[in-house]
């Protein structure tokens, strides 16, 4: 509804960009969600072009269209209400901090609260006290997206960090409530960001962070301390599946970077992708260049399990890959169950590197 507020105080008049700004950051990040892929279905870069050259567009225009009307509407304020303000020479009254039931008590403009330093806004007016869980929401927020696209054990730490926030808003907004019920506006507490600062909520803020990036990262760190360690004096047997096995738990990376299967012989591959919601599939070829695939194999959403039908390998290492994730890469390791060297493949050549049994 229209009308004119206190003496003394401002209200902001509508704006259209707090909505239009948020339509940039959309399509930001659909530009990062949907990058372009060719026919195979692998990515050919990182980000939409389209969607990140509108979404920025669109995002650059509404922040500064939000920064020139708030700039006019500060000016004119400072012009206009300021000037207003000491051209008059009786202010109009407020109240001092009293119950509501008692009677109101008038005081110039400079009352304050008997013991607070508080000053008191006009009668009528009830201004809310600072709070810091709009600041603490939105990392809920930002944790809860990098889970949606790494790892389930970020969404759940986003989902605790988001619980607490609510309720720490709530608990803030309930106080502030009843005390604005019961005296007639905020009572100085909930206006001290000293006293509204979460001092025992924030350890176990930070503690759900560091918890949940660290069991996510945990992977990546392992196989990174396993790479330190120094090879064998002298090469231990390696142990050929007759059926290899492999895993997807985040888009970060495989959960083994090393495939080893048998060379020479088609052979069945078990793939177990454990990220839930997310695809996944299992892509070899000659080489990191990728100019030679040698198998594609079908791309299954979480979780899920599919078994593929590899033709054979020769003896030697090729390279494999996520083609939805290409960051997900390993090498394969087609090696002879007997421990001996096997002839190639038929109809195939022998890669770089090595030779067929005599």
């Amino acid at each position: 509804l229209a009308g004119a507020p206190p003496a003394g105080v401002h209200l902001p008049g509508p704006s259209r960009w707090p909505f239009v700004v948020p339509i940039g950051a959309v399509l930001l990040l659909f530009s990062l969600a949907l990058p372009p892929r060719d026919a195979t279905g692998a990515t050919t870069g990182p980000v939409n072009a389209w969607l990140f050259v509108i979404g920025l567009i669109v995002s650059l225009v509404g922040v500064a269209g939000w920064l020139l009307e708030a700039m006019r509407e500060w000016r004119s304020t400072a012009a206009v209400e300021h000037g207003a303000a000491l051209a008059v020479a009786a202010p109009a009254p407020t109240t001092a901090l009293v119950p509501k039931t008692a009677a109101l008590v008038p005081a110039g403009p400079s009352a304050v609260a008997p013991a607070t330093g508080y000053r008191e806004p006009p009668v009528g007016v009830h201004m809310p006290g600072p709070s810091p869980w709009p600041f603490f929401a939105p990392i809920a927020l930002t944790v809860m997206l990098l889970g949606v696209i790494f790892s389930v054990v970020l969404l759940v730490g986003g989902l605790i960090l988001g619980v607490i926030a609510a309720l720490g808003w709530f608990l803030d907004a309930g106080r502030e409530y009843f005390s604005t019920e019961a005296v007639g506006h905020a009572v100085p507490r909930t206006r001290d960001p000293y006293s509204v600062w979460p001092r025992r909520l924030v350890p176990l803020y930070g503690a759900v962070i560091v918890i949940s990036f660290l069991i996510t990262l945990a992977p990546v760190g392992i196989g990174w301390l396993n790479g330190l360690t120094p090879a064998a004096a002298t090469p231990t047997p390696v142990s050929v599946p007759a059926v290899p096995q492999i895993s997807a738990s985040s888009a970060v990376s495989f959960d083994t970077a090393t495939l080893i299967v048998p060379a020479g012989r088609p052979f069945d591959l078990v793939f177990n992708n454990n990220q839930a919601g997310v695809p996944h599939n299992v892509k070899i070829t000659q080489d990191a260049s990728q100019a030679t695939v040698l198998f594609d194999g079908e791309t299954i959403t979480g979780v899920a399990t599919v078994t593929y039908h590899v033709p054979a390998l020769n003896e030697g290492d090729y390279y494999f890959l996520c083609k939805i994730h290409p960051n997900m890469n390993g090498t394969v390791k087609a090696m002879a169950e007997s421990g001996a060297p096997q002839a190639p493949a038929p109809g195939s050549s022998a890669p770089p590197g090595t030779s067929p049994s005599p």
